[in-house]
């Protein structure tokens, strides 16, 4: 038999009802403010990945503004345009090194070549290098005194640098490398005999096994390396030969003219005078035999 009507009570769609009521109440009460807690969870959310994006978006462009004038394929990047991305994404993690590092070699390769940065072969009418360059762009002794202290002020930046974690290690040993190179441009054997221990030290500590090897080479050989940067003018380099005149000495090829011309007549003349004047010698004899013989 059917119970269901054994539960049926007296007052239990008001129960419910109350019971709906007060979910409701809750609701008009918490709604509101359980709302703009999860729009901010959602905005906070957009705008923590917005930012992301963006931060992300800073860093590959300070790369890609990088990789044109740090890579080592470019023969003559500008300092000026590294200096500037460097102050404008120093913040970015390895720009600073990176930048820094590629400057001073730039002012190091420019001190040894004894020209200015940037600097190009002169062409010649066929736009074809010279392999000379022009007389503005050579440094003085002055000059060049000054690229190799700009070089040794970055190569110190570095490597003096509170800054570390990951990948500081290989920007220290390169920068350890480059102080070495200054110290042989001048003529200094001990501050580059420094550099390269330290080089070495740094190589062993991170496991660089080879640039470690390298290191240990150049302190062998630090010596024979240490000369200071020497500037060639061009007006100390020996003359070129001027080339042999091919013209013809007319007295050479004199008695080569024509005998019928004027200058062969003249030429000839003192031959046929001497011919002509002998027999003038001997007429006074023949006119004294002939008297002579009128006489007898």
């Amino acid at each position: 038999m059917d119970n269901r009507t054994d539960q049926i009570r007296e007052g239990a769609g008001l129960d419910e009802s109350r019971i709906n009521q007060d979910f409701i109440d809750m609701l008009q009460k918490w709604s509101t403010p359980a709302l703009f807690i999860i729009a901010a969870i959602v905005l906070a959310y957009a705008g923590w990945g917005f930012l992301k994006d963006r931060a992300n978006a800073k860093v590959n462009e300070a790369f890609e503004e990088v990789s044109g004038s740090v890579d080592y394929t470019v023969n003559n990047p500008s300092p000026t345009t590294l200096s500037a991305i460097r102050a404008q994404h120093g913040d970015i993690k390895g720009i600073t090194p990176m930048t820094s590092l590629r400057e001073a070699d730039v002012y190091l390769e420019a001190a040894i070549k004894g020209v200015a940065p940037g600097s190009e072969l002169a062409l010649d009418e066929n736009n074809q290098p010279t392999g000379e360059y022009a007389e503005e762009d050579l440094l003085s002794a002055d000059k060049i005194a000054g690229m190799l202290t700009k070089a040794e002020g970055l190569y110190r930046a570095v490597a003096d640098s509170d800054e570390g974690g990951e990948g500081w290690a290989i920007h220290r040993l390169g920068a350890q490398f480059g102080l070495a190179a200054v110290a042989e441009s001048k003529g200094d054997a001990a501050g580059a005999k420094s550099a390269y221990e330290a080089a070495r030290s740094i190589a062993d500590g991170a496991g660089f096994s080879l640039w470690s090897q390298i290191a240990a080479e150049r302190l062998e050989t630090v010596d024979q390396m240490s000369q200071p940067v020497t500037l060639v003018s061009s007006a100390s380099l020996p003359k070129e030969p001027e080339p042999e005149d091919e013209t013809v000495d007319p007295a050479i090829e004199g008695p080569e003219v024509d005998a019928g011309s004027d200058t062969g007549d003249a030429v000839d003349g003192p031959a046929d005078s001497d011919e002509t004047e002998a027999p003038a010698e001997d007429e006074p004899a023949n006119e004294g035999e002939e008297s002579g013989e009128g006489d007898g």
